[in-house]
């Protein structure tokens, strides 16, 4: 296929302009490539505050606001009324001379697709100042960051500037309906002295003939840096300077160039030079070719997950109290190696981000060992006490040569109470500003009148287009059906900067790490925002302010940094599907939870097993299972140890993600509170549990555990769980004992598992090697059974089981039938392939139905 394109590119070059061989179009190539990059140097830095005098919004607005980042570089957000338009104008402080630009060249978003926006610039002339407008068609636009020049399409007649003195940025509304908010940034003039006559050109060229268009470069010579999609903040460097390098979006585009320069230059080329050239595009087709063919998958397979509280290892407590923590290089190669060889495929690191001297001052009045929460996080930097940023990334590189991908935290409902975003973006929370009589009203009365607020002077509040210092009242962090968090501050996402500002810490993420665990991810909907958060404003002023869900924008803009990177989400309420729906990857199970808890506990599995016919298959493989977390209590505590290796072989074998925690493999009783970083008790291993879980994460490693599907399959037996799991390739049964007796009964097999009449089937547990001792010495218990599928498939499957015992049977064909499929198998290809007469042809046809009739009987 590579090889046809670019025979056809070739030929229609050789057609179109002169003979050129392979050789030939290489070099031209290769000049394409150094002709970009030349062009995207002649890029002007973006506006800066200092170069404007001044920002001002002109008619029917909603909404305006511009900003500047830490580089000083604006950035504007604007909407406009129903049926009305608002403009940005944008002032020069000394009007930008002509001679030095080709075009104007910007990034732009909508919150919807298909916003219209025009553009018009102010120039200096000679003549009347009012001639001096020029005005682009309105157009369209994308709701991702998308680069664009400025292309002219009318502009008055005689309209010749010498520089320009004002830009204006217009968006507009339909009527009847609100306009999408519109973002613009790296906002940039184009061009050098050295195009100073063609820039002159295209102004004769405008002037003249009134519908003209300028010259201006085609997105693809903005640097490939700036075509990353992801949102920047106001308050933080763009990522697209460190983010990987985008494939530019149309490479016909490139070719078209090519064969324009080729025409133009084609005099200049000498005969050596024509062969490197058709080389080079050779090259490049093919790259082409391979990019667009490889489609990296958008979910990574992150099961089994080891969650590791990052403080609590190998931390240590002298005599005196003191604490030392390990930190990150304390979680050395050989961990990680260990890991590995235990089953994992990923490590989630809890508890990494730096916490401020509030939080932990708060903390310690419930605990003098308390540390501090490691979900009031004061910046999203790793935390000093537990190493550096190198230490950290050190740390992600072992656990990737180790084959282990890397998950952290993200919490998006709420930030530290000593964050340093109060001082620098308080509006990021929700808060509320003191009225006249309240100001003179000292802390403790002003909180006690308002419960759920704490005071907080910032430098920094938004006045009009300053920021001035102001004492508010901003509100705890909280689930909404409980206490409030008196340790943390609320975000609100009603904020269209905040929104921003959270995916730009995403796509920070995704450029270190595999994934996030998003900690209460469904508080951030846009229901919940609205009923407990803004409760006093009205759902269509609510909807101009969060017009969609923040999820699948930040999902989205992430993955276009790194497209197999994981979002995982913490969520309760019922709200499992509906994230996924927004595009999380995996979504926690806790229903699940309860249910196996629950069935283990009263040793009557039906309930569980209903619960998994209704989640089905697909809602399965998108969760992630566990019997304990550091959330939850201590599963030595809730089942103990015989049920709970019955539990893990239950956990093991289902679809999705199987969580484990620190600590649970060596069955510890202890559980942490997130802010204590040692234990209190030192608790000897459980060397035999141990061992248990390492053997059960290799057995149930196999592929068909991991992707294969689930059929829940029925039992006389209340207390038995049984299901299937399988694939194209193989077949296993599940059973388990949830209760504390012997227990027998039959498993009703079919249809839940397809299986061939006439055929018989060796059923090998995987399970026997981890049995205890007495439950071998059974006389009922073996590591293979068989059976003939007629057996099977209309009496099912009889079990003996011990307490809590399981089977995990991987279902094969016995191997003498394996022998006769692979004879049917090869008669059946020698009848296909050999030139037969129509005579022999039926008798051999008839051999074969006969040989597959009888293996169906």
């Amino acid at each position: 296929m590579c090889r046809r394109t670019n025979e056809r590119i070739t030929g229609t070059v050789r057609h179109s302009y002169f003979q050129l061989s392979v050789y030939e179009l290489r070099f031209a190539s290769l000049v394409l490539l150094l002709v970009s990059s030349s062009a995207s140097a002649r890029l002007f830095p973006s506006l800066k505050a200092e170069d404007i005098r001044r920002i001002s919004f002109v008619g029917r607005c909603e909404q305006n606001q511009w900003s500047t980042d830490k580089d000083d570089k604006i950035e504007i957000m604007m909407s406009a009324e129903p049926g009305e338009s608002c403009e940005a104008r944008l002032h020069f402080r000394e009007p930008q001379e002509l001679k030095y630009l080709a075009s104007l060249q910007f990034i732009v978003r909508s919150t919807r697709p298909k916003q219209r926006m025009a553009i018009e610039l102010v120039g200096n002339t000679d003549g009347d100042p009012e001639d001096s407008l020029a005005r682009t068609r309105p157009f369209s636009v994308s709701d991702e960051w998308t680069p664009d020049a400025l292309r002219f399409q009318q502009v008055k007649k005689g309209w010749r500037p010498k520089a320009i003195s004002e830009i204006r940025f217009i968006s507009l509304s339909d009527a009847g309906r609100s306009a999408p908010s519109l973002y613009i940034k790296e906002v940039r003039f184009a061009g050098s002295p050295k195009n100073l006559s063609a820039s002159a050109a295209n102004a004769e060229a405008v002037a003249e003939g009134g519908a003209s268009e300028v010259a201006a470069p085609v997105a693809a010579d903005i640097p490939l840096d700036h075509q990353l999609v992801c949102v920047a903040a106001n308050d933080l460097p763009s990522l697209q300077a460190q983010g990987p390098r985008a494939i530019p979006t149309s490479i016909t585009s490139e070719f078209k160039r090519l064969f324009q320069m080729i025409k133009a230059k084609a005099m200049n080329i000498t005969s050596f030079q024509r062969g490197i050239a058709g080389a080079c595009l050779a090259w490049l087709s093919a790259t082409w070719w391979y990019i667009r063919r490889k489609k990296p998958s958008l979910v990574t397979l992150i099961s089994p997950l080891y969650e590791i509280n990052t403080r609590t290892w190998k931390s240590t407590r002298d005599s005196n109290g003191v604490h030392r923590l390990g930190g990150f290089n304390a979680i050395t190669s050989g961990d990680l190696k260990t890991i590995k060889a235990s089953g994992f495929s990923s490590i989630w690191l809890m508890g990494i981000w730096d916490i401020g001297p509030k939080v932990r001052a708060i903390s310690k009045r419930y605990g003098q060992d308390f540390l501090g929460s490691p979900y009031a996080i004061r910046e999203y930097r790793v935390s000093e006490e537990l190493g550096s940023e190198e230490e950290f990334d050190a740390l992600a590189d072992r656990a990737h040569k180790a084959g282990l991908k890397v998950i952290v935290d993200f919490v998006p409902n709420h930030m530290g109470l000593d964050s340093d975003w109060l001082n620098q973006h308080p509006e990021y929370f929700i808060h509320r500003t003191l009225s006249p009589t309240e100001t003179e009203l000292p802390d403790h009365e002003l909180e006690k009148r308002n419960p759920g607020y704490f005071v907080h002077r910032t430098p920094s509040y938004p006045q009009g287009h300053r920021r001035v210092p102001r004492t508010i009242l901003v509100a705890y962090g909280k689930d909404p059906y409980f206490y409030p968090w008196i340790d943390t501050a609320q975000l609100d996402y009603a904020e269209p900067s905040l929104r921003r500002k959270m995916m730009e810490v995403l796509c920070e993420l995704a450029q270190k790490v595999d994934g996030v665990r998003c900690d209460m991810a469904m508080l951030v909907l846009r229901e919940q925002v609205k009923i407990h958060r803004h409760a006093e404003m009205s759902w269509e002023a609510f909807n101009r302010m969060m017009p969609e869900e923040f999820w699948p924008e930040a999902i989205h803009a992430t993955k276009r940094i790194k497209p197999t990177f994981t979002f995982m989400a913490e969520t309760y309420w019922a709200m499992e599907g509906y994230l996924q729906q927004l595009g999380f990857d995996y979504t926690y199970n806790k229903p699940l939870y309860e249910a196996i808890c629950s069935a283990f506990q009263s040793a009557n599995a039906e309930g569980l097993l209903n619960f998994m016919r209704l989640l089905g298959n697909d809602f399965l493989s998108r969760g992630v299972h566990f019997i304990e977390n550091h959330d939850e209590e201590r599963v030595m505590n809730t089942l103990g140890e015989e049920r709970q290796r019955a539990a893990a072989a239950v956990l093991c074998t289902l679809p999705g993600v199987a969580l484990l925690h620190q600590g649970q493999l060596e069955g510890k009783r202890e559980r942490l509170p997130v802010q204590r970083a040692v234990p209190i008790h030192q608790e000897p291993v459980n060397v035999n549990l141990r061992q248990f879980y390492e053997r059960l994460l290799k057995t149930t490693s196999l592929p068909l555990f991991r992707e294969g599907r689930l059929n829940v399959l029925y039992s006389n037996n209340p207390s038995f769980i049984s299901y299937t799991r399988f694939d194209e390739t193989a077949k296993a049964i599940v059973i388990i004992n949830t209760s504390a007796h012997h227990q027998k009964g039959s498993v009703t097999i079919v249809p839940g598992l397809p299986l061939k009449a006439g055929s018989a089937y060796e059923l090998h547990d995987l399970f026997y090697d981890l049995k205890s001792p007495e439950t071998k010495r059974q006389s009922t218990v073996a590591p293979t059974y068989h059976y003939p599928a007629a057996h099977l498939i209309t009496q099912g499957l009889y079990v003996e089981l011990a307490p809590y015992d399981a089977h995990i049977f991987i279902v094969e064909p016995h191997p003498d039938f394996k022998l006769t499929e692979r004879l049917v198998h090869a008669l059946r290809t020698l009848h296909e392939g050999l030139p037969l007469p129509r005579v022999a042809r039926r008798v051999l046809d008839t051999t074969i139905m006969h040989s597959e009739d009888h293996q169906e009987d």
